[in-house]
């Protein structure tokens, strides 16, 4: 967070970021609102959205009638102002494709698309970005979703073998010159599922992914937010030393195998984290798991230790979902929202 202080070129940054602010939470509102709002004076306020309608941010829409006085303009933020581009790879059928969505600031889809590569490299990514990038020049950030972990900015571990020690966002970065981001999947589908499921900012939980090919990873929500450890390396569970064989199909080759295994971990988890629900995904995965998981997990804790154990049934909205909250935090102003009059 920048430190503000009397420069007025800040204050005036900081004005803009409060109307902005009002703007996108009532999508659209006239000056005195907006004042009203802000706890700006109406010069202020207006002063402040001639510099956004000159910038395309703001837009004047029709008038309504206010009592007693000469109508009064509306002004619609331009959620289409600034897009966002999300990219990653999943398999479909055999074949890789890579899920290419761009939307807007309120998270309004614009384009969605499945494009099959023949491989996971950086070039499949530059012939996707560089067309849409040609297709909506606004795009100013970019989301990579991938399986893996990022270590002195170059991704350590990747499922990807061409992006194995590759520094990917910094490439990306120096080559478009937008705001890039990587997030792997777990962590991206807990950030979603938290954002959709609308848990409050203060709470904890444990999104728990159990892919059909490769060992269990998790994402970590503490207080609201991600935790992603001192080196990114929070949420790896297949490490944790239970004496299961994640990286073969043993444990679930039976109900009761699968039920032990994964209340095992859940139990392991939270008696670390203590967190307020554990989510669990797995294309395996059915209601009727639950109530085995949750009994044999409620034995292994003490009373009341416990989490709600809930069953997401939609990774990939849950993905898209976080790669989308994510890539347009990047968006979002670090100035501190404090009223200054200029």
């Amino acid at each position: 967070m920048k430190n503000i202080g009397g420069n007025a070129l800040v204050i005036k940054e900081v004005n803009i970021n409060l109307v902005r602010r009002v703007l996108k939470e009532r999508k659209q509102a006239t000056k005195r609102q907006i004042a009203e709002d802000t706890g700006l004076s109406i010069v202020t306020a207006g002063s402040v959205l001639e510099v956004l309608a000159r910038q395309n941010e703001v837009l004047a829409a029709g008038q309504i009638s206010s009592s007693g006085g000469r109508p009064a303009r509306q002004y619609i933020y331009n959620d289409e102002h600034a897009l966002a581009l999300i990219l990653f790879p999943f398999e479909e059928r055999g074949r890789i494709c890579i899920r290419c969505t761009v939307v807007t600031l309120f998270g309004r889809c614009l384009y969605e698309a499945n494009r099959p590569v023949e491989q996971v490299d950086l070039a499949c990514f530059e012939v996707i970005v560089d067309e849409l990038l040609n297709r909506y020049p606004a795009i100013q950030a970019i989301g990579f979703g991938l399986p893996g972990a990022e270590a002195g900015g170059r991704m350590v571990l990747s499922d990807y073998e061409a992006l194995r020690g590759i520094p990917v966002a910094e490439h990306f970065r120096e080559r478009y010159q937008k705001r890039v981001i990587i997030e792997n999947d777990v962590n991206a589908a807990a950030i979603g599922y938290h954002s959709r499921t609308g848990r409050t900012a203060e709470a904890s939980a444990v999104y728990l992914y159990f892919p059909d090919r490769f060992p269990p990873g998790a994402g970590i929500i503490i207080n609201g937010k991600l935790h992603r450890g001192r080196s990114g390396f929070a949420g790896e569970v297949a490490n944790i030393p239970l004496d299961i064989s994640w990286s073969g199909s043993e444990w679930h080759s039976s109900p009761a195998g699968l039920m032990e295994a994964i209340a095992r971990l859940t139990a392991t988890v939270s008696s670390v984290l203590n967190p307020d629900a554990v989510v669990l995904y797995g294309s395996f995965l059915q209601v009727d798991h639950l109530s085995g998981i949750m009994e044999q997990c409620a034995g292994l804790l003490p009373p009341g230790a416990a989490p709600q154990i809930v069953l997401s049934t939609d990774f990939a909205a849950d993905y898209l979902d976080g790669m989308i909250v994510s890539t347009l935090a990047t968006l979002e102003t670090g100035l501190q929202l404090t009223k200054f009059e200029a």
